[in-house]
Order: C-alpha cells, then sequence, then structure tokens
C-alpha cells in the first residue's frame, strides 16, 4: 500500500478508536455523588450499576446546553422515558440493545438549571446498566431533596401497566402513565414499583409478591436481600391470579392464606411501621378477593385497610385513561389515611373514572397522551372519530358516530360502595345531540352487568329522531338489583351523528 493511503487508513482508524472510546467515558462517572438513583439498583459494580424492576430512575442537575447517557439492555432492547425538567417525552423512547451512548437533550439554554431523568419504561426480561452522564458543556449542581414520602407498589398486570396503549390487550406496556407513577407524581412521592403480568400474591414460582418483597430484578429472588427503602405506604394490588388456581369451593380460603403470606413477607422485610393497603377491583367475578379483604383486615390488623375500584375494562386490561382513574381514586383514599402524604399536582391524563355514579370525560375534551388516542369511551380502536369542531355544544370537541358505530363506556353502578344496586336502581342519561346531515336516528342505550363480568344482560335502548341543531336527549334506564356496572351507550342508527356533553345521575 502506498505509504500516504496507509498514513491516512491509520490515522482514520485512530479518530475512530478515539471517538468511540469518548462515547463510552462520560465526564459524569455512574458512582458521581451528585446522581440519583431510585428503584432496585445493584451497585457491585459502582461505575456501572444495573436495574431491572421498571419505574426505576437516575436523575441529574446540571448548568449547560447538552446532556447525553451510556447505557446498556444487553441482548434485548427496552423503553426509556426521559424527562426533562419535569416534561416526559412523548412518545417514549425505545433503546435497542447493546452498549450506546444517547442524546438526551440538546440545545437547551445552559445559563438556566435543569434536571435530566431516565427511567426504566417497562419489564421486558432485560436489565439497564448505566455508565454515566456527558455534558455537553457546564457544571453538575445539587438535585432538589428527595421527595419525603415513598410508596411501594407490588402487583401484576394491572400494577405492571399491561396494555396500557390499547383497549384490548394489543398495545405496549408502560410505567409512566400507569397509575403507581401517576399516584406517585399526584402526592410529589418517591416510589418503587415490583410488578409482573400473571403475578400471585404467593407461589408457585418466583413470580409472586411472596418472591417480589426480596427479589432485586424478576427471578433473581435473594432470601437476604433489602433494598432498605423504608416505605410509608405499601400498596399490593394482586390476587386475581390467585383464585384461578383451585377449585371454585377452595377459592376463598387458598387465596386468604396467599394474603396472609404476602403481607408476612411485606412486614418482614419493612417492619410494622408502614401502612399496607390491599387496592382491589371489584364487580368481575362472585369470588373475587375485594370480597374479603375486610376480613384479612379485620383478622391481621395494625396498619392494614383495604380499598377498591370498579372493574371497568370487560374481558380487556385498563388502558392509560383506566389507570388515570385509578390513579384518582388511589391517591385521594391515601391522603384521607393521614399518614402524611398530601395532594401535589392533579391528573395528567383525562380521568377515566366519574364520581360516584357518572361518566367521565362526557364532553370528550380529554385523551390519552404518548400517541396513544383513546379517550375513555370503548372501543377507540374501532375507528371511532373524536373531533374537535368549532360549534361544539360544551368545549371544543365531539365524537362523530357513522351510521351503525357506537361507543359504550362502564360506570361503577354500586356508587363506589362495592355493594350491587338494588330497589330497581334508576339512572337518567342526557346526551346533546345533532345529525351532520338534515337528519338522522340516535340511540341512548344501557346495558347492565352483575358481578360475573361476562354476565351483562338486560339492554336498554331508546331511539331518537334528532336534526343538524344540538338539542338534549334524556332517557331512564332501570339497572335490575344486582347490578355492579352500567354500561352507557352511544349509538347512530341513522345518518352521521354527533354527541356532546354527555351525563348521567342515578335517581
Amino acid at each position: 500500500m502506498h505509504q500516504g493511503r496507509l498514513f491516512l487508513v491509520l490515522f482514520l482508524l485512530a479518530a475512530l478508536a478515539s471517538c468511540s472510546t469518548a462515547e463510552f467515558n462520560p465526564n459524569v462517572a455512574a458512582d458521581d455523588p451528585a446522581i440519583r438513583y431510585t428503584g432496585r439498583w445493584n451497585f457491585e459494580d459502582p461505575k456501572a450499576p444495573w436495574v431491572g424492576w421498571q419505574g426505576s430512575t437516575v436523575s441529574v442537575a446540571f448548568r449547560g446546553s447538552g446532556i447525553s447517557a451510556t447505557v446498556d439492555f444487553g441482548d434485548e432492547g427496552e423503553t426509556l422515558r426521559v424527562i426533562v425538567d419535569g416534561v416526559p417525552e412523548e412518545p417514549a423512547r425505545h433503546v435497542p440493545g447493546g452498549k450506546q451512548t444517547i442524546v438526551i437533550a440538546a440545545d437547551l439554554d445552559p445559563a438556566e438549571e435543569h434536571i435530566v431523568t431516565l427511567m426504566k419504561e417497562e419489564y421486558a426480561y432485560s436489565n439497564l446498566e448505566f455508565h454515566g452522564f456527558t455534558l455537553a458543556d457546564g457544571e453538575l449542581i445539587e438535585l432538589p431533596p428527595r421527595p419525603e414520602m415513598r410508596i411501594a407498589f407490588f402487583g401484576d398486570s394491572n400494577t405492571e401497566g399491561f396494555s396500557l396503549y390499547n383497549e384490548k390487550n394489543e398495545g405496549g406496556n408502560g410505567t409512566y402513565f400507569a397509575y403507581p407513577a401517576t399516584v406517585a407524581r399526584m402526592l410529589g412521592a418517591e416510589f418503587q414499583l415490583q410488578a409482573v403480568g400473571s403475578a400471585t400474591l404467593d407461589g408457585p414460582g418466583a413470580n409472586d409478591v411472596v418472591s417480589f418483597v426480596r427479589s432485586p430484578a424478576f427471578d433473581r429472588e435473594d432470601p437476604g436481600y433489602s433494598d432498605n427503602f423504608e416505605p410509608h405506604l405499601v400498596v399490593i394490588n394482586a390476587g386475581a391470579n390467585d383464585i384461578s388456581r383451585v377449585d371454585e369451593t377452595k377459592r376463598k380460603e387458598f387465596t386468604e392464606r396467599n394474603y396472609r403470606n404476602a403481607i408476612a413477607a411485606i412486614r418482614g422485610a419493612y417492619g410494622d411501621e408502614p401502612h399496607i393497603l390491599l387496592w382491589n377491583s371489584y364487580g368481575w367475578d362472585p369470588d373475587e378477593p375485594a370480597l374479603y379483604n375486610q376480613e384479612i383486615v379485620d383478622e391481621i390488623g395494625g396498619n392494614l385497610s383495604k380499598a377498591g375500584f370498579a372493574w371497568c375494562w370487560e374481558q380487556w386490561h385498563g388502558d392509560m385513561v383506566d389507570h388515570s382513574g385509578q390513579a384518582g381514586l388511589l391517591a385521594e383514599h391515601i391522603v384521607s389515611l393521614g399518614l402524611g402524604f398530601e395532594m401535589q399536582q392533579g391528573l395528567d391524563v383525562v380521568d377515566g373514572y366519574a364520581d360516584g355514579y357518572g361518566v367521565a370525560n362526557g364532553s370528550f375534551e380529554g385523551a390519552a397522551r404518548d400517541g396513544y388516542g383513546g379517550f375513555g369511551w370503548r372501543y377507540y380502536e374501532d375507528g371511532v372519530a373524536r373531533v374537535m369542531i368549532e360549534d361544539a355544544a360544551d368545549g371544543d370537541y365531539v365524537i362523530r358516530l357513522e351510521q351503525n358505530e357506537l361507543v359504550h363506556q362502564c360506570t361503577d353502578a354500586t356508587g363506589q360502595t362495592a355493594q350491587p344496586t338494588k330497589d330497581s336502581q334508576q339512572f337518567r342519561v342526557t346526551a346533546s345531540i345533532r345529525s351532520v346531515g338534515n337528519s338522522g336516528t340516535a340511540i341512548l342505550g344501557a346495558n347492565h352487568s352483575a358481578q360475573n363480568l361476562y354476565l351483562r344482560e338486560n339492554l336498554e335502548e331508546f331511539a331518537f329522531e334528532v336534526s343538524s341543531e344540538w338539542q338534549d336527549y334524556s332517557a331512564t334506564f332501570t339497572a335490575p338489583d344486582g347490578t355492579w356496572q352500567t354500561y352507557v351507550i352511544l349509538k347512530s342508527a341513522a345518518g352521521e351523528l354527533e354527541f356532546d356533553d354527555v351525563r348521567l345521575i342515578a335517581l
């Protein structure tokens, strides 16, 4: 090879090697005391700590124009939520496997103080290894103090945020907009999250709350492990997967035993001081754990209580809007416990649950985030259009239904009492409706569900001829005794119709 060409090749290789070395040698090492970690991080190698559980974060504050991070998800890719100055990046960022440096933020005001946080957005059977930050310029500054209050969450697919981006179990998982992280933001609390789909309270195998208590990462239970978290509150959202493991005649006895074991494991790790809350859905099965959570509370005593929310997503999992509704209910309940938690902010996604009787997002003003368009009326995935118009009956948005198209929304017919209806409970539904053309036929309907979520029956429908002008239409429905959920139905039987300002009251 010609000497000049050889020199050029060697020069380019050296330059590339220098860039690669610089890329993987951050100027803020992972063990810098200015960095803050939350979650169950492993620091055996302080220069390359790793974490498995979703919701775990790493944060730093600085003054400068940009920042990068060097991360490694091993062979598997996974999702990171980048949060800059309290604002989450949307959509979340998928990071492929392998060690790499990713730009977190650029073109920032170098004179301002900035805080960046990376959150492990999901658990996809891979661990996040962190190697440090690289500042474009500027300097580190001290982070604000850690939150005073702390919550630990243990649970199954609901707590995990399974199918957060889909109403029919087809969407991806997520943490930032799932109810545990949302509750933590509302209460200004630090949180830990240990949850995996299909988890039970206790056994078999490692996918259960008892194992999670001592697991530095999923499927790595270590009897001597301690996270040193010292929570003020521990929320257990599990039990739904336990009842399916035994004969119907043994479900209650079996699940109560598993609750005892899970509570004992948590007490063994955190002591008697933290309050433990059994947080369960109701209205989906005649043997559901919510029915006997109070018995467990009364039997064990101490800092232990229970609370519940209506199962309102049929045979699927709750989506982002449902999680927002759960978060609102749970945050208010936690404040009411008098543990020292205070409401710091509201929901950042539209509330999927109405207060008591009623419908949520009745004027369709709110929607989900992060690229997902669900808005609390099912099914968004079926193509229902939520549109902005200038002359909505209320606010700026309506839903537009083509002929034979419909939506429905579950409402808690128990009024958040976890007791079924009795004495032929009546509800009145009112909606503003108009036709896009000269005329059309609208349907206001209701369907009522018994405690078994597959026993939805007693459909009632009322038809109304509508014009091109907004007008209120009302219908009264009777929920049979034993109703747990009422599903409010909006439908176009003829023509293209617009619906707005839907209201429901119990009579």
